[in-house]
């Protein structure tokens, strides 16, 4: 084990400080590199977890965790569930293991899942940097959000807003249910609604054109600082993160998160920490796990959540693990779902 000192942390930017935990000098070498060639300091590198979670409890500068899930004291599964009871950092697996593991790891606490398996150099530094920096950026949201959490037991933390903020994430399959559901949203509802459809550059506007034939509310592609209004439904532009602020949207090109852009988990998340119970979480069908995370703030802020069965699911892979890790209110199929969002807006 070893661990650095901050000292040349930038005064500008906050350095962000890792701990890396790897019982492979090899893996924990590759791993140290493609950190200080980032610019993250390598707080803490450590060969068995006993010493990491020492280190851990009574550090109060890791920011993110890089884990790797077989070490010769300790599991990986049980060395997150130690490090979250006691506080949360985001801890990013970094291991061999295959992407079946993914929703084990998810619904215990982990953030996010590498699989170093076979992967070139270059593709491992490009990923687990950006999934580094989205963790950092997802830790300040949920430490934003339990500061407002645990303030009072009023809802005045929370920005006013005279009606629901409906936050739909969609990926593979998702594109028809969006539209059949759109369909049954009466023009007035007491809401905006946001889509969150995992798409490709260019089909933004097609996807857009196509939901506006089919709905009885205006539906319109999002723009950077776009008002948050009743009756209307934005979708997120491809590429870009469609951020919840103040009575408005902000779109930024920020790093992937859970492999994709725009990712519902940011939405949800600053939806969540800006307006709490008067947001309500939708999760359709999709491949991976974005969403989930998202989810689970939503609850914790006071929202409510519904994501779609498996039987009506072409891909039941991110509303599977949403409820894996106790982020779902109600578990529909796709047909019901229109109905469940125009009651949860109306409570």
């Amino acid at each position: 084990m070893s661990t650095t000192d901050n000292n040349n942390s930038s005064s500008n930017n906050k350095m962000i400080n890792i701990a890396i935990i790897n019982d492979s000098p090899y893996f924990l070498s590759i791993l140290e590199d493609i950190a200080k060639s980032n610019n993250f300091n390598v707080i803490g590198k450590f060969t068995n977890a006993r010493n990491a979670l020492s280190f851990i409890y009574n550090s109060n500068y890791v920011d993110v965790i890089l884990l790797d899930l077989e070490m010769p004291d300790m599991d990986g599964i049980s060395f997150i569930e130690q490090v979250l009871s006691k506080r949360f950092v985001p801890i990013i697996v970094t291991t061999n293991y295959d992407e079946s593991w993914i929703a084990k790891i998810s619904n215990i606490g982990a953030i996010d899942f590498v699989s170093m398996n076979n992967k070139p150099i270059n593709e491992l530094n490009n990923m687990i940097a950006q999934k580094i920096r989205i963790a950092y950026m997802m830790n300040s949201m949920i430490r934003s959000s339990c500061r407002k959490a645990r303030s009072n037991s009023n809802n005045n933390r929370y920005v006013h807003y005279d009606g629901k903020i409906v936050i739909i994430g969609a990926s593979t399959g998702a594109p028809r249910i969006v539209a059949d559901i759109l369909t049954s949203i009466p023009p007035d509802i007491n809401s905006c609604i946001i889509v969150v459809q995992h798409m490709p550059k260019g089909f933004t506007d097609t996807y857009v054109s196509m939901l506006s034939s089919r709905a009885n509310i205006k539906v319109k592609r999002a723009e950077d600082r776009d008002r948050i209004v009743n009756g209307i439904v934005l979708v997120a532009p491809a590429d870009y993160h469609l951020i919840v602020d103040n009575n408005h949207v902000r779109l930024e090109q920020g790093p992937k998160y859970a492999h994709v852009r725009p990712s519902a988990n940011v939405t949800m998340v600053t939806a969540a920490n800006m307006y709490g119970p008067n947001v309500i979480g939708v999760l359709l069908s999709g491949m991976g796990f974005d969403g989930a995370f998202g989810m689970k703030v939503i609850k914790m802020n006071g929202g409510f959540t519904i994501a779609q069965d498996e039987s009506t699911s072409v891909v039941f892979g991110m509303a599977r693990t949403a409820c894996m890790v106790n982020a779902v209110d109600l578990i529909l199929p796709a047909g019901s779902i229109a109905d469940a969002i125009i009651r949860a807006v109306r409570r």
